[in-house]
């Protein structure tokens, strides 16, 4: 009997010690939120490369993948950098499922799809497949705290039209997205946020008629002060009144989909959009 017990403990163990080394220790991120989540997860070790422009604080000595997305899906992305990581794991949007797909790594596709709710099934899948569902499940927790602290923080106050810019004239963010997502949790109406499009281009009479009350800038937006010397624009009242905002390019992760943004949406989009609801904080 003890021996069988012996026995059943060792083969438990074993299973523990198998399942263990089944977890993902080469890991490719080819998101910026899939970076920033594995780093709010203190997991960065695991992860051998991520892709080229990702901005997030330790990783900066990682292998950079090119993945122009700008380019369309999967034209720009170096596949054969990927490959030759022998990662165990990929982290990457939908899109470029024709670049990866079927190719024999274990690939988990992030959705399209970028509100909180894509957000926190991400953070929960890579919390499972990493074997770190304790610390998933705190980071969910705090996000879901901070959110409701902002839904409190501005109940009852009035919505307020918004334009978010995202670099040239005109291009915005649609529904679904982080932005839309941020701007409406801070108490916004996203002027864009019926556009099925991700990233959609309003023409600037679309803009100046619909006289968003706060405009926000992406930081690679113009500045708000070229912002106000284009043709008609001086009238909206977001010009007028003074609450044009550009977000600073340390912190853009309000503009990402990891947990992240809800910290940089009660930090920025909340002041800029109800300042009165700041008080007492």
């Amino acid at each position: 009997m003890l021996i069988a017990l012996l026995l059943g403990a060792c083969s438990h163990e074993g299973d523990l010690a198998q399942t263990a080394a089944a977890r993902p220790q080469r890991i490719v991120a080819l998101t910026v939120g899939a970076a920033d989540t594995l780093a709010l997860l203190g997991e960065l070790e695991r992860v051998v490369a991520v892709e080229e422009d990702c901005f997030v604080p330790g990783t900066e000595k990682l292998v950079r993948i090119r993945n122009d997305d700008h380019a369309g899906p999967s034209k720009a992305l170096n596949v054969e950098a990927v490959f030759a990581l022998h990662p165990d794991l990929v982290i990457a949007k939908e899109d470029l499922q024709a670049a990866l797909g079927g190719r024999g790594m274990d690939v988990l596709w992030v959705p399209q799809a970028s509100d909180l709710a894509a957000i926190c099934g991400i953070v929960e899948e890579i919390g499972a497949r990493l074997g770190v569902k304790e610390k998933s499940d705190a980071l969910l927790a705090e996000l879901r705290e901070r959110a409701a602290r902002i839904r409190a923080r501005v109940a009852g106050q009035a919505s307020v039209r918004v334009y978010y810019e995202a670099g040239r004239p005109g291009r915005t963010a649609g529904k679904h997205t982080v932005i839309d997502e941020m701007i409406r949790l801070a108490g916004g109406v996203n002027i864009a946020g019926d556009q099925e499009l991700a990233n959609p281009t309003l023409s600037s009479e679309a803009i100046v008629a619909a006289d968003p009350e706060v405009i926000v800038l992406s930081p690679w937006s113009d500045t708000p002060e070229q912002l106000a010397q284009r043709p008609g624009w001086s009238g909206m009242r977001a010009v007028r009144e003074g609450r044009v905002y550009q977000i600073p390019e340390r912190d853009r992760q309000v503009q990402y989909p990891s947990p992240s943004c809800v910290e940089g949406c009660e930090r920025l989009l909340v002041p800029w959009l109800h300042p009165s609801a700041m008080g007492g904080k």
